[in-house]
């Protein structure tokens, strides 16, 4: 018996709007946090400080993943909770950066704003295949790739609006006010008790070594990689040592999850997992080779095509065009299949092209048009990422681990962006190269990630059910 599944139709809908608000205006946000930090710092400033405001609620974040996991697995009756202390903590940390008078209140504000991203992506996914069959599931959780293009094309157009007639403090109001529809319409949803859901528990100990350790190495690794361009340089004591306690704790850790097993935080019967292990080792490589045109491809078109900020906009949302339409289809393939491998295939093949016609073609000669063309066929790629690291953890993993095993899968894509957006900063950076030079090196840096992704994905296979 499945006491999600068995709740009333009308309150599983109540609470599938409220997710996809909640996914909608947190990709708002992160869209446009890039344009409100600097320009709030004018205002009132702090512009040595902004950029960790973005910084910060990442670390938050990968923490809380396992956590959440481990919490949600225990009680899945806990779920609903879970999500509406992050979406009210989102409605918190939003409100206070509308009616921030210093940037260090943002910043310190902004490192809360991490519980978001675990309530959506940990326990809002995982909440949809309770409520659903796994075709049905499939379909809903293939229109979060939707919601996440709709945030893309919406948010830095709207926003951009708004901030330039209204000011960056109504976007905030304006996000907040979404988080805490999400919220009601959450808490009005679907709502089961302990005893009805005890048959879909896991029973596990809480493993708090594991989680002050996994604290340690992930704030040490994430910090230094983020901040090793300017707050922590690379080279210098400080990031050095904070590199180096990462090592220590990740030695650590391993140990706590050799000696715990099933009852660590990351639990070995998770990372024994091969589904697991690869869709872990895919969301990392393929969030690494994203960053090279997420990231630097605007930046390619301002400084080096000397076109302007509307024009590097554009180039953005064509990236996300092609996911308002896909989304559902993709992920309803992936449910019926059982497998995302054919649809992670051809994308990950598309990635490819893509970036090598990046390579072949981008010149500074090179004309705004032919740049829109190649963002809107990464659009294909970009919006196949984000509907299977949405359903295939909900499909292709056993039920029993699926939970933690999500949570696991989900804090890799943190680090898979973590790493590239060091990687290719230090490429383009380098006084050698440059943004002009480097952004080839850059690109196949990009390719080869996504070239042993495409290897990787051909192992993925369909869940069988004994």
């Amino acid at each position: 018996m499945n006491a999600f599944q068995e709740a009333p139709k009308s309150k599983k809908m109540i609470t599938l709007v409220g997710i996809y608000l909640g996914i909608l205006a947190s990709l708002v946000q992160s869209s446009t946090l890039s344009t409100i930090l600097p320009i709030a710092s004018m205002e009132i400033g702090g512009m040595e400080i902004y950029p960790l405001a973005s910084v910060v609620g990442g670390i938050l974040s990968v923490v809380a993943m396992p956590l959440y996991g481990f919490l949600g697995a225990k009680n899945p009756a806990l779920k609903r909770t879970l999500v509406l202390i992050s979406l009210i903590t989102g409605v918190i940390v939003l409100f206070t950066r509308a009616m921030a008078a210093s940037m260090m209140v943002i910043v310190v504000m902004s490192f809360f704003y991490g519980l978001v991203s675990a309530g959506i992506y940990v326990i809002c996914y995982s909440m949809i295949r309770d409520m659903f069959n796994q075709v049905q599931a499939g379909v809903y959780l293939g229109l979060v790739g939707t919601m996440a293009s709709i945030g893309m094309l919406v948010g830095p157009v709207l926003t951009g609006f708004l901030i330039t007639y209204v000011g960056w403090r109504v976007v905030c109001h304006i996000i907040w006010i979404g988080l805490a529809i999400s919220a009601v319409l959450i808490f009005m949803g679907v709502k089961v008790t302990k005893e009805q859901v005890e048959n879909l528990a896991i029973k596990i100990n809480f493993d708090a070594a594991g989680t002050i350790i996994l604290a340690v190495f992930l704030a040490c690794l994430i910090l230094p990689l983020s901040l090793g361009n300017n707050f922590l340089p690379f080279g210098s004591p400080v990031n050095s040592g904070m590199l180096a306690v990462a090592v220590i704790s990740l030695i650590a850790l391993i140990m706590v999850i050799r000696k715990k097993g099933g009852n660590a935080i990351i639990p070995a019967t998770v990372l024994k997992d091969k589904t697991t292990l690869l869709l872990s080792l895919l969301n990392l490589l393929l969030n690494f080779s994203s960053m090279a045109i997420f990231f630097f491809i605007p930046s390619y078109v301002i400084y080096i095509l000397g076109q302007s900020a509307l024009y590097a906009t554009i180039s953005s949302a064509m990236l996300a065009v092609m996911g308002v339409f896909i989304g559902p289809i993709l992920g309803k393939a992936i449910a019926k299949a059982g497998n995302a491998r054919t649809v992670l295939t051809s994308a990950t093949i598309v990635r490819i092209v893509v970036t090598l016609g990046f390579i072949l073609l981008l010149k500074p000669s090179t004309s705004i048009y032919v740049v829109w063309a190649l963002m809107f066929i990464a659009g294909y790629y970009n919006s196949t990422q984000s509907v299977t690291f949405s359903t295939a953890p909900q499909i292709q993993v056993r039920p029993d681990i699926r939970l933690q095993s999500n949570s696991v899968i989900q804090m890799s894509q943190n680090i898979g962006s973590s790493i590239g957006m060091t990687i290719y900063t230090i490429i383009l950076m380098s006084p050698t190269l440059g943004l002009a030079n480097g952004m080839p090196v850059a690109l196949w840096v990009a390719t080869a990630a996504a070239a042993i992704a495409l290897v990787l994905g051909l192992m993925l296979k369909k869940l069988e059910i004994a």
